[in-house]
């Protein structure tokens, strides 16, 4: 065991809600360190998100009607005095990120020039020049400029250690650059690792999205919350192979003001109508095929060939709003102009998370969370464009409530014998499979189609329970490789290795996926994107789904923030 940091506040996730949240810390005089599984601007889900921030810009929208349409947008799911936060501080988060040097599009006098997408009664949704990735570099930017900031990249944080009152007092973490565990002790953590997109076989996020922090906090013995809503994007390319997993922004493609385009079964026809929100789309579209009128590879079409717009025009509104989609399909010899392309439904983002308040505070003090990794926000749909401004807004609220409270302690004491017990068991987790000569990543393999195949789109009690006693089967496949030993002495696994992370990857997403499986067996409903075919109406009854460790799933009032006037 090495220590080799004492720090204030810890986050765990350098993405858009890390960073933002190291710069709220820094702000308050805490110093910081950030830990990311890899490099920092160019890892992890947020490089990869689309360019739309919602916060109100145009002159007749409110941040009352901003909350009513996210209430509503969220079936009634999401904690209306989170969703009040998000929506009353978005503007606020808007003007730091142009202090940072964001670049948001505008009009030419200036001011903004929103667009209006599924689910918004006005224009809301605000567009960052080099979406994701153009955020990160600014924050990352503005991070650099605080002295009290330190980034440590390529590592992977196994488990949160408690002191001995019971908080957050420090974590160990698997530096990939030499293969040694080492320990951070701190008076704070944050999470922000994101969502755990990954535990699906077909989704379009990022491979480091394993629900790392969603781990370390059920371990904490942290609430997690609806962690059966998981969001499928109704449009991610399916073929030509190529270009599979290529996201294409249905809400643009079927506006007649922008791209003009249609989205059509696998016999030429429209099978929907206006402009719907992701889960109406989704099951619109899961409805064709499952009927067999899907495409020959089991998708629909975006079809952009006979846009109402004109070819020029077209033209012109691809470089303006599709720009990457475009010219990176035109490179592999995919002119949407001429060629309809087919798409499907792809797991996207996850609204189910750790449980927060307005503070970001988990259920464990001095445990903080925010971005996707946090739930109760965006209820059983999320809004397009809501994800962006999460980030910013409880990224700010944590760091700031982070370093509150880590200035209210003292000295850190840490258990070593908690520590070593700890490092044992991780070192096994990843030594077994490298003495088995067993590659975790055929098991990671297995886990994600088990997930998609029963707990995808389309989900029953039998299908839940068969993956349940799937998910056992392979833990028991594990533990048959070889006794875990308490005399296991650590050492280093040697630079970079692959292997040995994957193993303790796949360690947490077998725990999380039994998580996932048994919330969804719970809500015996259908909410959103939560499509159970053996209870296809909404309960009379809105209920969160929670999960701790040591007790089974039960269900929690949603908090509201008094009359919405919005008719459940």
């Amino acid at each position: 065991m090495l220590t080799i940091l004492d720090t204030d506040v810890l986050i765990i996730g350098g993405g858009g809600a890390g960073l933002r949240a190291a710069i709220a810390a820094a702000q308050q005089g805490s110093s910081v360190v950030i830990l990311d599984k890899g490099p920092v601007g160019r890892s992890g889900t947020t490089p990869m998100a689309m360019e739309a921030f919602q916060a109100v810009g145009h002159p007749e929208d409110s941040a009352e009607q901003h909350f009513k349409d996210t209430v509503r947008g969220g079936l009634y799911l999401g904690d209306e005095n989170l969703i009040w936060v998000l929506v009353t501080e978005a503007k606020k988060r808007v003007a730091d990120l142009e202090k940072y040097g964001v670049h948001f599009k505008k009009k030419e006098d200036g001011s903004f020039d929103p667009m209006q997408h599924p689910g918004q009664t006005f224009p809301r949704t605000l567009f960052i020049q080099g979406g994701g990735y153009g955020l990160l570099q600014a924050l990352q930017k503005e991070a650099h400029k605080h002295n009290r900031i330190r980034i440590i990249s390529d590592v992977l944080v196994t488990n949160i250690i408690a002191d001995k009152k019971g908080f957050p007092g420090g974590v160990i973490f698997l530096d990939l650059h030499d293969g040694e565990f080492k320990v951070i002790k701190c008076r704070a953590v944050i999470l922000a690792t994101g969502g755990y997109e990954e535990l699906w076989a077909f989704n379009d996020a990022s491979v480091t999205a394993c629900g790392d922090g969603l781990f370390l906090a059920y371990e904490l013995g942290a609430e997690l919350i609806d962690l059966e809503m998981l969001q499928f994007y109704p449009t991610i390319v399916i073929y030509p192979p190529e270009v599979r997993g290529t996201l294409f922004q249905y809400e643009l493609v079927i506006n007649p003001d922008l791209l003009g385009g249609r989205i059509l079964n696998g016999r030429g026809e429209t099978f929907f109508s206006g402009m719907p929100l992701r889960n109406v789309l989704l099951q619109a579209i899961w409805q064709e095929i499952r009927a067999g009128r899907g495409t020959e590879h089991g998708g629909v079409y975006i079809d952009l060939t006979a846009s109402s717009l004109g070819r020029g025009a077209l033209t012109a509104a691809l470089n303006k709003w599709q720009p990457n989609q475009f010219l990176y399909l035109k490179d592999m010899g995919i002119d949407l102009r001429d060629t309809p392309v087919e798409v499907a439904p792809h797991a996207h983002y996850t609204m189910g998370g750790v449980a927060i308040d307005e503070k970001a505070q988990t259920s464990v003090l001095g445990l903080f969370a925010a971005g996707e990794v946090a739930g109760n926000l965006h209820g059983a749909n999320r809004v397009s464009g809501n994800a962006l401004t999460e980030t910013q807004v409880f990224g700010a609220i944590a760091g700031a409530a982070a370093a509150a409270f880590a200035q209210q302690r003292g000295n850190i004491d840490l258990e070593k014998e908690a520590i070593e017990s700890r490092e044992r068991e991780i070192f096994w987790w990843g030594q077994i499979f490298q003495e088995k000569k067993i590659r975790p990543r055929k098991m990671r393999e297995q886990l994600k189609e088990i997930m998609w195949k029963h707990c995808g789109i389309e989900r029953n009690e039998a299908g839940l329970k068969k993956g349940l006693a799937e998910i056992a089967q392979l833990e028991k496949e594990i533990v048959s490789l070889g006794p875990f030993k308490n005399d296991y002495q650590p050492r280093q696994f040697g630079a970079y290795p692959q292997e040995i992370r994957e193993a303790l990857e796949l360690r947490m997403m077998l725990t999380l996926s039994r998580l996932v499986l048994t919330s969804a067996l719970f809500r015996q409903e259908t909410r959103g994107h939560h499509i159970r075919i053996d209870y296809p109406l909404n309960a009379a009854e809105i209920k969160h789904t929670f999960i701790k460790k040591g007790r089974e799933a039960w269900a929690g009032e949603v908090k509201r923030k008094g009359e919405t006037n919005c008719p459940r």
